[in-house]
């Protein structure tokens, strides 16, 4: 008879699209929680045709479609944290919205994705843009920018540490609780947090 015990596993949800290079999105959220000893469980937003070289095209999940993935999985496990990513357009960021009104989950994370890194395609419509700014924010933990979405948020132009860190308390006083402004497109890579105080 053996006295260990197993530890069940947290469970995160990451709400995203499918990268078939997995170097983004629901793939590589997927690894990351494994690394971490989480279980990863997903909600497709869309499914984009790309490689590492950059993303050709984007196929939009629609709104009713990605409601009825998150409503399957929230009545059959417990969330410990969601990690919400591509979102494609304004209904599916108000699904996303009504989920986490209702689910009640300590921990999200939202890494607002607007455009693909490689070629520029648009990842998020202009009114699901609004829409994140406006709602979203103020439903999450954190809120994880790179330089060119935290300009978006902020409405402010970015070129080093201290517009970074201007930028990040413009964007809690839209509503965040806390951001981290990614800095691995300035000259030299840092990340600015900031938790309103």
């Amino acid at each position: 008879m053996s006295n260990h015990v197993n530890a069940v596993p947290p469970i995160v949800l990451t709400i995203a699209g499918f990268d078939p290079s997995a170097g983004a999105g629901v793939a590589a959220d997927l690894k990351t929680f494994s690394a971490h000893n989480c279980y990863g469980v997903a909600a497709i937003t869309a499914l984009t045709v790309q490689s590492t070289q950059g993303v050709k095209s984007v196929h939009v999940t629609p709104a009713s479609e990605l409601r009825a993935q998150l409503d399957t999985l929230l009545e059959d496990v417990k969330l410990s944290a969601i990690k919400i990513g591509m979102l494609g357009h304004r209904g599916n960021a108000a699904v996303v919205a009504e989920v986490l009104d209702r689910a009640g989950v300590p921990n999200v994370v939202l890494d607002p994705v607007f455009k693909s890194t490689a070629g520029g395609v648009d990842l998020l419509d202009a009114s699901g843009m609004k829409y994140l700014a406006e709602e979203l924010l103020k439903r999450v933990t954190v809120v994880t920018p790179n330089i060119a979405e935290a300009e978006i948020l902020s409405g402010m132009t970015i070129k080093d540490a201290a517009a970074m860190e201007a930028a990040a308390r413009k964007i809690v006083e839209r509503g965040a609780r806390a951001v981290v402004v990614k800095g691995g497109h300035m000259d030299k890579a840092m990340d600015v947090l900031f938790d309103g105080t």
